[in-house]
């Protein structure tokens, strides 16, 4: 048997570059960096009034919300999002087809929405919220 004439899977000598990253990854990632602040802290905005986004080296989008800030309801089209709240407290109202939740997203958690729900966060409390977002 010829193995020339089989096709090359293995993608030798082909610019690919394949990734997968997995939810778990992503959590990870999430842990990791906000066990360093002293990498991204100098980073964060305080807008009195308006969330500050701002994408980290990594990948990771680092979102400073002031006290009392409401996000309308949005999806994010099909996208996974996981998300660690590294300081405050957010609330998040998830709309499905059971009705509107809500739950509190605490400090030291992580929070994986998959599918395309519709939420919308916001900051009840009266102290800034930090959050580290990835989006799969």
């Amino acid at each position: 048997m010829k193995t020339e004439t089989f096709p090359d899977i293995t993608q030798r000598d082909q610019n690919v570059v394949a990734a997968v990253v997995t939810v778990g990854q992503l959590a990870g990632l999430i842990a990791d960096t906000a066990a360093a602040p002293e990498q991204w802290w100098h980073l964060v905005r305080f807008h009195p009034s308006e969330r500050t986004r701002l994408q980290l080296d990594n990948g990771l989008w680092l979102i400073t919300w002031p006290p009392g800030f409401r996000l309308p309801a949005h999806g994010h089209h099909g996208a996974t999002q996981v998300t660690g709240v590294i300081a405050g407290e957010l609330a998040e109202v998830t709309v499905g087809d059971e009705g509107a939740v809500e739950r509190p997203l605490r400090s030291n958690r992580i929070r994986i929405q998959t599918g395309d729900h519709m939420h919308e966060v916001v900051n009840p409390g009266t102290v800034y919220a930090v959050t580290l977002h990835a989006y799969l």
